[in-house]
């Protein structure tokens, strides 16, 4: 595994052939890998980077490189990866509760005044793309507990 030069880049295999890969983000991730990065002492490219390697490597050999998974298919879930993943799920949960506030206010004040507030698209579009992310989120779970 690559690790980083001076100035937060990853030093390179010598003579390793490289390709340009593009990768498209959106506000919520990119503020989260450049918090990771910097947390690690990378760019967030070399951050992307390593981390999609060792993701490919975990996913390809069937465990993980990282010391905090202790998730393998074969063995079964043990007790701590049990709990990190209800501590995943009651997450999702707080946040579907959060999601649900939002709309519970758009729902009330839509019935005392019988009109829709201004945001109330943006609302409804926030909870649309929350309830895409808790569906990603729980079919990852799903996968990881195979």
């Amino acid at each position: 595994m690559a690790t980083r030069s001076a100035r937060g880049h990853r030093t390179h295999v010598s003579g390793a052939p490289r390709t340009r890969r593009e990768v498209y983000l959106s506000a919520d991730e990119r503020t989260v890998i450049n918090t990771a990065a910097a947390q690690a002492g990378l760019t967030p490219g070399a951050y992307i980077a390593r981390e999609s390697v060792r993701a490919a490597r975990a996913d390809t050999s069937g465990r993980s490189d990282s010391p905090a998974s202790e998730v393998a298919p074969a063995a079964g879930v043990t007790v701590s990866g049990a709990r990190e993943v209800l501590d995943e799920v009651r997450h999702l949960r707080r946040l579907m509760g959060n999601v649900a506030g939002n709309l519970n206010d758009v729902a009330r004040h839509a019935n005392s005044t019988g009109e829709l507030v201004e945001k109330s698209s943006a609302i409804l579009d926030y909870v649309r793309r929350t309830n895409e992310r808790v569906d990603a989120e729980l079919m990852a779970i799903l996968r990881r507990l195979r």
